[in-house]
């Protein structure tokens, strides 16, 4: 009987050293860089309004999460892939919007080519490349990469992650669950709580991969 509670002990004994271990792995796991793609067409569509119901384009984004050891992290965007996909969406929207505008002028009874002719009169240029101009002018892609940028500090429980931005506390209420298989890291609401939309077309779970 006492070698059958002795081998007992040793047993719980290594169920709790390998629970500390699984803790302790997750920790580990979870540092280095982790992307989530994003497509921002559906908030851009909501901002833009029923004028704008007909026009389809993607623009697409990686989002970054830095997890370091020293317990801060940083959320940021692959810039290069931003900008660049930011370059096909407003020459998409341009190629739409100069429909919208020949459809106005031929209300007017101007054709397409007097058009063409009256842009260039004004502003020394083609329909295109006045659009391209306004666009390029009214959209920063770098300035936007930049301010998407945000830095703070996390705290991992068990399988909770706090996070707090930078200069704020960590608020103990709210924590998302995380699980990591391999070179996937799932980001899932608490039980209980309602999942809600945090922007158009992003919402829980949010399933990431290893970058690096």
């Amino acid at each position: 009987m006492k070698k059958v509670s002795k081998l007992m002990a040793m047993l719980l004994a290594l169920a709790m050293t390998l629970s500390l271990c699984g803790c302790g792995d997750l920790s580990k796991k979870l540092y280095g860089t982790w992307g989530m793609n994003y497509d921002m067409a559906d908030m851009i569509a909501q901002e833009m309004g029923e004028d704008f119901a007909d026009f389809e384009s993607s623009l697409k984004m990686t989002l970054l999460f830095d997890f370091n050891e020293d317990g801060t992290f940083k959320m940021y965007v692959n810039e290069e892939e931003f900008v660049e996909s930011l370059e096909s969406w407003q020459k998409d929207f341009v190629t739409y919007c100069m429909e919208v505008m020949y459809d106005m002028f031929a209300e007017q009874g101007v054709e397409k080519e007097e058009a063409d002719s009256l842009i260039e009169t004004q502003y020394g240029c083609t329909m295109e490349e006045y659009m391209l101009e306004v666009m390029a002018t009214a959209i920063d892609g770098e300035a936007l990469v930049a301010e998407m940028e945000t830095n703070g500090t996390f705290e991992l429980k068990g399988d909770k992650l706090y996070m707090a931005e930078e200069g704020e506390e960590m608020d103990v209420s709210k924590w998302d669950v995380i699980t990591i298989e391999g070179d996937t890291l799932t980001m899932n609401a608490p039980e209980g709580v309602e999942e809600e939309e945090l922007l158009p077309g992003l919402q829980y779970p949010f399933v990431l991969t290893r970058e690096k």
